[in-house]
Formats: C-alpha cells, structure tokens, sequence
C-alpha cells in the first residue's frame, strides 16, 4: 500500500484520504483517481474556455492533473482555489468508491434519487470539496455514499422561531434545534438525543420525518460556506409566503418553520435551521430532482433520461411544464434559481407531469418593501439570475444528456417560450451562464461568463 501511495496519489489530500481508508475502499479510491482528475480538469478547461479569468499563460494540453495546470497559471490569489480543487479531486474519487443502486430507477424514493448523484454539480471544478472534512467525514455524511446521520438535538433556551415550529421539537420554554453532526462535533455542543436522518444532494440538508431539514455546515461545500444567516432565518417564511401567492404553474416546498440560537442577540448564523415539509408522491409518482435524471450511473452507462422514451417529446413536456411559468415569473420581477438541484420533477411512467421548486433563499426579485434588500435586483440582474440558472445550466444538462440532435431539442423548447419582454433576449442574445471557477478565484467578482444563444440558427 505504501508503494502503491508514492506512485498513485500526486497531493496530500489524495495521499491523505488513501492512508485513512481500509484496504478495499483504498483500491477503489486508488483506481478512481485518474477518472476523477480528468473529470475536474474537464470542469476546468470548460472554465478557461467561457469564463472571463485571468489571461492563461499555460499550455492546458501539458497537465493531466488539474492541480498542475492551476498551479502553472500562477493566478493572484489562487492558492485557496487550488486547495479545494485537490480536495474535490479526492472527493469525487472518492465518491465513485460507492456501490451502485440496485432499486429499479422509477421505483427509487426521492432519497435514493437524491444520493445517486455521485459526481456532484455537473460544471463546477470544486465540485466535490468539502474543505474542512477528512475521508470518513465523507463516508459519514455524503449523500452518495447513503448514510444515516444522526442529527443532535441542541436544547436551546435563547432562540427565535419563525413559522410553524414543530410541537415534537420543543421541550417546555426550549426549542430542540437539529444540528448536523460534524456541526455539534465542531462546537462541542450538548444533546438532548438525535434524530436519525437522510443526507440530500445538498449534503446539510437531510430528510427526516415528514420534513426536510436544512441545517447548517460552517465547511466551504463546493463553493460557499453552509451557514445560514440571520436575514434567512428571519425572512425564511416571509419569502416562501410571497412566492407562494404568485408563483403559478410550479409547485413550492415551502418553508415551514425557521429558527436559531441567539447570541449577543442576533441569530447566530452557525446554529440556524430552515425546516420544509416533505414533499409526497402522488400515485404512481416517482419524485426525484433533476439532477438525478442526467447523472452518470457510478457503474457506467449512459445518464437514466435516455431510457425515459422519445427524448423530443420528453423534453417538450418538461418544457411546457417550467418555460412558461419561470418566463412569466420573471416578466413578474422575480427570478427563480432553477438549477438541476432546485427542481423536482414528478413522473408518471417516466413523463414529466409535474415540477416543485425548492430552496427559496436565493431568489430575486424588482425591489418591494415586504421584502428583504439582499433579495432586491434590477432587471438585467432579475434576467440574467433566470437565464444562467435554467437555460444555461438545467436545460443545457438535459440537451447534453438526451439522445437528439441538439438543434432539434432546443427548436422543441422555444416552441414554449411565451411572449413576455425577455422573449427577444432569450432567442437572440449570448446566454449568461455562473462563471464558477472565477468566483472561487475572486468571491467579489460581479462579471458573467456567457454562451453562444442555442436558440439561434
């Protein structure tokens, strides 16, 4: 194994992660490693090929690793971003020891859809960074290697409650606050017991019970620290309230219940939860986010989408169930963040016939009192939020994973584009996609990466 770690692993963290796993998993992670640094580097050439980053003063084509070629660009300021891309390296590595799901996929719950995303965000070199976890974390709470976590029951006296708080959560004048884990274990916090718990694909945000629990993480997750702020704790249910009175044509998870800890009278942003009620199938309703239908099975083959049936008529139904709607929402003055993580679709025999939207916190919306300031965004802020998070990221995932001709496929979702004044833009001008590897680079960064519009001839 010693020798086996001098010629396979190439950065501390691989060498880390190999040395603290057992001998099985340790091949398994050895073996894993070239497809994960291939697949980042991937995420990482697509980066330096959209993205307004720093002139390349490398040749890509020379590393085979993408440490080596991030290192070679010597970039101001990239010695964090370079850390998490080793990390995410050896988390996706590691995330490919997983054995596969034996359940047929139609007849999966929504948690083991959930953790069959193995690869993470499709387009993000950090994709599998969890800075601040070790190996075992991994194994412990990742979703894809599908853990019961044992969420602690913090007994808190000093707290707020918005929303509906649960009566089984509360313990006379305290609240009973469900805590991840490795959160507890960081603060060293007390437990009144545990609440056993599915990780989602969001990692801090598990399924228990009849709720979905957000909690929160102070690790940097792929590209953000998983806290939750006072503004979010305080605003959780007032925005969920606003949505649902205009949004049309999408289901809402909606926020039930916020709360936290309070110190020197704020809510203390390292002890917050969001709690959502569980969203249920209907009959003969497989519920799954879209993410899980375009993600590559851990044992090979092809993405789920393609046994689905015709792949133009699959995404015109998907199509007219979520262009319309987020094309009015917006022409409305606000902006979903309708990624492939946010969006659940409900089939019935494999066809799309419903869709919820979930994760409220980062909408957008034209200024209005009832209304936090951080959510407030012009117009041009409002369409490009809507177009970079849907028609770059979630349908362009679907275009790629379907077997079409990308032509086809895109002339099938403008037919369900309405005439609303975003239309024009939408058909016409470069699509705004998250330049994702910039904002690791410089968090401050206000720019835009931007793609040909697939909608033009």
């Amino acid at each position: 194994m010693c020798q086996d770690l001098i010629i396979l692993t190439e950065t501390p963290i691989e060498a880390e992660f190999a040395a603290a796993l057992d001998g099985e998993r340790a091949e398994r992670f050895l073996a894993a490693l070239p497809g994960a640094r291939a697949a980042v580097l991937a995420r990482l050439r697509r980066a330096l090929a959209i993205e307004p980053l720093p002139q390349v003063s490398a040749t890509e084509a020379e590393y085979a690793h993408p440490v080596g070629l991030l290192t070679a660009l010597r970039w101001p300021g990239s010695a964090n971003l370079i850390a998490e891309v080793a990390h995410s390296v050896a988390g996706l590595a590691l995330s490919r020891t997983t054995s596969p799901l034996t359940t047929p996929f139609l007849d999966r719950t929504l948690e083991e859809h959930e953790q069959s995303v193995v690869d993470g965000h499709p387009l993000h070199p950090c994709c599998r960074n969890r800075t601040g976890f070790t190996a075992h974390d991994h194994l412990a709470y990742g979703p894809e290697h599908r853990p019961t976590v044992a969420l602690r029951l913090l007994p808190a006296q000093d707290h707020v409650v918005y929303g509906d708080w649960p009566s089984e959560l509360r313990d006379g004048k305290a609240i009973l606050l469900p805590v991840h884990p490795w959160q507890a274990g960081r603060l060293n916090l007390p437990s009144a017991g545990t609440l056993d718990a599915s990780p989602l694909m969001a990692l801090r945000t598990l399924s228990t019970g009849g709720w979905h629990v957000k909690t929160t993480l102070s690790a940097q997750i792929t590209s953000a620290v998983r806290d939750i702020s006072g503004s979010s704790i305080t605003t959780a249910t007032t925005v969920s309230d606003f949505l649902a009175q205009v949004v049309e044509g999408i289901e809402l998870q909606h926020n039930r219940a916020s709360a936290a800890v309070v110190t020197n009278g704020e809510p203390n942003r390292e002890l917050g939860v969001i709690l959502r009620d569980k969203p249920v199938p209907r009959e003969h309703e497989t519920l799954l986010p879209l993410a899980a239908l375009t993600a590559l099975p851990v044992d090979g083959g092809p993405p789920p989408i393609r046994a689905l049936g015709d792949p133009v008529e699959w995404l015109g139904e998907f199509a007219e169930l979520t262009v319309p709607p987020l094309m009015t929402l917006l022409a409305r003055g606000v902006a979903l963040e309708a990624h492939e993580q946010n969006l659940l679709v409900g089939l019935v025999n494999g066809r799309p016939r419903r869709v919820i939207y979930r994760d409220l916190a980062d909408i957008r919306v034209s200024p209005r009192e009832d209304l936090p300031e951080r959510l407030h965004a012009n117009r041009e802020t409002l369409r490009t939020k809507a177009f970079a998070t849907f028609f770059s990221t979630a349908l362009t995932g679907l275009v790629t994973a379907l077997d079409a001709p990308a032509g086809e496929l895109w002339r099938t979702v403008a037919k369900a584009v309405p005439d609303t004044p975003d239309r024009p833009a939408l058909l016409h001008d470069p699509l705004p996609a998250k330049p994702l590897t910039l904002m690791r680079l410089d968090p401050r960064t206000t720019a835009w990466a931007y793609l040909p519009n697939p909608f033009s001839p």
